[in-house]
């Protein structure tokens, strides 16, 4: 589904890289999750894919094709972006932001109607009570959801997600997650998702690239990074949630204890 081959990005003539030589496969229907610090080279990776930032050097095919050869805003529609800011265009309703790519691709207003109110229904906010609310009645948590139902108006194959559950509550991150994650299973989405958050990567990516300084430093299942860890960094990261979890074990012991 997605190849990255020798992907680079300076911006400042080579004398430093954002993203250096980096080489990725993205299979058809995976969750893959880029993991890493701030300043790390994820989210300009996760840019490249769409071309909202360009590359200095290799090459992205997507679906087959060489994005260079793509017109970028016609790229950007088939592709589904989600990211923590939302961006919900303030001045139009719900149903209005969910419709707004299907109306630029000159869908039949009753053909949008329909797809609006399909994923409002598959989101859980029943079209009747939330087609014409504006942005600034919502919940975070709804707010993110219009998000989502958003980027999948057009029914992309391909996600891209930037820290799109950073700024919710524990409790509505925790359902936003395994929610999304099913639907990604339904839907059999390609889904490239940017996070510093260790514990969210884990419990919801098929496959790991923890990254560092703009490169790769491993690539694996959940699994195989808590296990095998080939790297310093990588087993440095991957030793907060197990030392985390530990602690959790040691506090339920103590309260069976006394």
């Amino acid at each position: 589904m997605i190849s990255l081959r020798q992907l680079s990005k300076s911006y400042d003539d080579g004398a430093s890289f954002a993203v250096r030589e980096l080489d990725l496969e993205v299979n058809d229907g995976e969750f893959l999750v880029l993991l890493g610090e701030s300043g790390c080279g994820k989210t300009t990776t996760l840019k490249m894919i769409n071309r909202l930032i360009e590359p200095t050097s290799g090459t992205i095919i997507v679906d087959g094709e060489d994005i260079t050869t793509v017109d970028p805003v016609a790229l950007r529609r088939r592709i589904g972006y989600v990211f923590q800011g939302i961006g919900l265009f303030p001045h139009m309703t719900v149903a209005e932001n969910i419709g707004a790519v299907p109306h630029l691709l000159g869908w039949t207003e009753t053909d949008t109607t329909d797809r609006v109110n399909e994923l409002l229904e598959l989101i859980e906010l029943p079209p009747d009570h939330y087609r014409e609310r504006s942005p600034s009645d919502l919940s975070g948590g709804q707010l993110q959801r219009v998000g989502v139902a958003r980027a999948l108006a057009a029914r992309p194959r391909l996600m891209l997600m930037d820290e799109p559950f950073g700024a919710l509550d524990p409790i509505t991150r925790d359902s936003l997650q395994r929610e999304f994650r099913q639907l990604q299973a339904d839907l059999t989405l390609t889904v490239v998702m940017v996070t510093h958050d260790m514990t969210e990567a884990l419990l919801l990516a098929d496959r790991i690239a923890v990254m560092a300084a703009g490169e790769i430093r491993q690539v694996g299942t959940p699994h195989e990074l808590l296990r095998n860890a080939t790297d310093d960094y990588v087993a440095g990261l991957m030793a907060t949630p197990k030392r985390q979890a530990d602690e959790v074990e040691r506090l339920l012991r103590e309260g069976d204890e006394t």
